[in-house]
């Protein structure tokens, strides 16, 4: 990524550029920082919520096996609706979840610690992301849920490129459409030995598009 950055933008362009909306994934951490001096880095918030829904998958692997026949009568099957969302669960599912919440009480408790930490991308300061976070750490202690604690420590190792977005308001969901974008491409390019025609394919997809020739002048000049 780093020889990327560097052979694909010019001096004038790593300069001119304010934010990286990344992973966190450390090494493109890296990547940013030392190419784009001037860029702040703005963390997916679906890949943060993916660390939560990994946290409350392995508190439900725990209580699985810690909490005998009455957990696992209730919660056979259940990983994938455990991991939905709650306002897009529907009908009969939430009734299936009320029941497992109330045959696990900590399981319960993870979730709701989970749900909450939409609300992180709600605030418009770092100092209110800053007071949520403390409170969500707040309400975790005394929980016996180790998994859910070891989420915390990430949050807070992160909270720059969390609370960035205060500055940043990057558009989440045109990330993850290009995203999508170009893991299609990359599918469809298996066996493709010239990466050229690889990256100019990959700026067809996801390109505005061409409606004059100055914008096909734009599209196909060196990447």
């Amino acid at each position: 990524m780093t020889g990327l950055l560097t052979t694909c933008l010019d001096a004038r362009q790593r300069a001119a550029v304010e934010a990286v909306c990344t992973d966190m994934h450390q090494p493109y951490v890296n990547a940013v920082g030392t190419v784009l001096k001037n860029a702040e880095i703005v963390f997916d918030k679906f890949h943060v919520l993916q660390h939560a829904s990994a946290a409350l998958d392995e508190v439900r692997r725990q209580e699985f096996f810690r909490s005998g026949a009455v957990m696992r009568a209730c919660g056979r099957g259940k990983r994938w609706l455990l991991l939905r969302r709650w306002r897009t669960v529907r009908g009969s599912k939430r009734q299936e979840l009320r029941q497992l919440f109330a045959a696990n009480r900590r399981l319960f408790k993870a979730y709701v610690l989970r749900e909450q930490l939409d609300r992180l991308w709600t605030y418009k300061t770092r100092e209110g992301v800053a007071q949520f976070l403390y409170g969500w750490l707040k309400a975790l202690r005394w929980q016996r849920l180790p998994e859910m604690e070891k989420l915390g420590d990430t949050l807070v190792n992160h909270f720059d490129g969390i609370a960035a977005y205060c500055d940043h308001p990057v558009r989440f969901g045109v990330v993850e459409s290009l995203n999508t974008t170009i893991k299609g491409v990359l599918r469809r390019a298996r066996g493709m030995r010239d990466e050229t025609m690889l990256l100019l394919k990959l700026k067809w997809a996801s390109a505005r598009p061409i409606r004059s020739s100055g914008d096909l002048a734009r599209f196909i000049q060196p990447i």
